[in-house]
């Protein structure tokens, strides 16, 4: 911020001088009033130590000096953990320059948004004031990590200047995760290249068939036993035939419209060091994992959120695109309250479909029964952490339990309706969820394989 630009500095006795002046005012005004000089003696000094104070400020050009250096580099944060750790944490620095006059400077510094800390440090102009800290950061995405705000202290703390603009850094914090291996895919594969077998025929996959050689076939394909065997004309041929390899397209679709933490009594507030690992915690984690996972065995993944229709990425394959599906994943933030207009994202033809929902709400799962009925694979991934509610009145536990008995008959209904099942836990490697994913990536019947084209 040039000088030119920046605010003006506004000195301002405080409340003990301001008191001062009063009382001086009115002793040494009832002292002339009623002709007792002793009482003018005594309301006097109280006035001359306000003007002595006034007169003392630091000048309009140091005024605009500090405005202009406090802006300049005033707040400066770095992330500085591990980004693959489970519990970040997050550095912040605070430098402010001070110009002459200026004896002390009142810092609060807001971290994450709950946590106040004030300071009142000494000034100089030969030395910037630093402040360095750390805070936890205990979510992914994107967070607001520290804000700052100060004021200028003068003159024996006879003066101070307003409170400044706060000004604030926020960062965005990468979630912890595992690329998956075991993964199910679409029933239909639709690429012409890939790492999974297809039904059709063609080079680089498993045994398909043994059939009469035809134009086009390879030599070094003849089976010289099977056309022994065979063969009832002179001159047949026959070959053995491998299947094609193709690859998946799957789309990866986060439900954001709201972010519930392990505590429920946070789930009506913001509270981000008392709700715990919250369900967008688990959903970044889920969709960064699924989408490494997809993207590492050569197939083409999508992102969809299916609370806000235009934030979409569009399939894709490779390394660059895996960084912009993180990216995008890590900068996933609660989208607000739940609009009844939403629509669900379109889906290519034979493209699977994992969504990641709290599923408290009936439009995701009408969501994933519409995706199913289209035809499309659908597994329902369900983020919603496990719930602490030990600590909560009676008349709440009661009213959680009534959601989660109208949760249960939605997620019973998705899986009349053909839908699979995913619970996502707080741990990262979890026995039972990769049991369950292994299970998922078998075919679901013999005839399933033959579907695939």
């Amino acid at each position: 911020m040039s000088a030119s630009g920046a605010p003006r500095l506004r000195w301002r006795l405080t409340v003990a001088q301001t008191g001062a002046v009063v009382v001086g005012l009115l002793t040494a005004g009832a002292g002339i009033v009623a002709g007792h000089a002793d009482a003018v003696v005594v309301g006097l000094p109280l006035l001359a130590l306000a003007a002595w104070a006034w007169d003392g400020r630091p000048a309009a050009d140091d005024a605009e000096k500090a405005t202009d250096a406090a802006p300049a580099a005033p707040l400066a944060a770095e992330l500085t953990a591990d980004a693959s750790a489970r519990e970040h944490t997050i550095g912040y620095r605070v430098r402010l320059e001070t110009p002459p006059g200026v004896e002390a400077v009142e810092l609060r510094i807001l971290e994450l948004g709950v946590r106040p800390r004030l300071h009142v440090l000494a000034a100089s102009p030969r030395r910037p004031i630093d402040v360095r800290g750390r805070v936890p950061a205990p979510h992914s995405g994107p967070q607001r990590v520290v804000a700052a705000d100060w004021r200028l202290v003068a003159t024996g703390a006879a003066l101070l200047t307003d409170v400044t603009e706060p000004i604030a850094v926020d960062r965005t914090v990468n979630p912890a995760f595992t690329p998956l291996d075991a993964l199910p895919l679409p029933p239909r594969l639709t690429g012409l290249t890939g790492s999974h077998d297809s039904s059709r025929p063609g080079d680089g996959g498993d045994f398909h068939d043994i059939d009469r050689f035809r134009p086009g076939d390879r030599l070094r394909r003849i089976d010289w036993k099977a056309t022994a065997r065979l063969a009832r004309e002179p001159g047949e041929l026959y070959v053995r035939r491998t299947v094609a390899q193709a690859d998946a397209t799957v789309y990866v679709v986060i439900d954001s419209a709201d972010d519930l933490g392990e505590n429920v009594d946070t789930w009506a507030r913001h509270d981000p060091l008392g709700s715990g690992t919250t369900s967008l915690d688990l959903a970044r984690s889920a969709a960064s994992a699924i989408a490494a996972g997809f993207l590492r065995q050569g197939d083409r993944v999508a992102l969809a959120d299916l609370a806000v229709p235009g934030r979409v990425a569009r399939p894709g394959a490779g390394a660059r695109h895996l960084d912009r599906l993180l990216r995008a994943i890590a900068a996933t933030r609660p989208s607000g309250a739940v609009r009844a207009t939403r629509r669900p994202p379109l889906i290519a033809h034979g493209a699977g479909v994992f969504l990641l929902s709290t599923f408290l709400d009936d439009h995701p799962a009408a969501s994933a029964l519409q995706f199913a009925a289209s035809g499309h694979r659908v597994v329902a991934i369900d983020v919603l952490p496990p719930a602490r509610i030990e600590h909560l009145p009676v008349e709440r536990r009661i009213a959680h339990r009534l959601v989660m008995m109208d949760r249960d008959n939605r997620l019973a209904a998705l899986r009349r309706g053909g839908v699979e099942l995913l619970t996502w836990g707080l741990a990262q490697d979890d026995p039972e969820r990769d049991a369950t994913l292994l299970a998922l990536a078998r075919p679901r019947h013999p005839a399933a394989q033959a579907v695939r084209r």
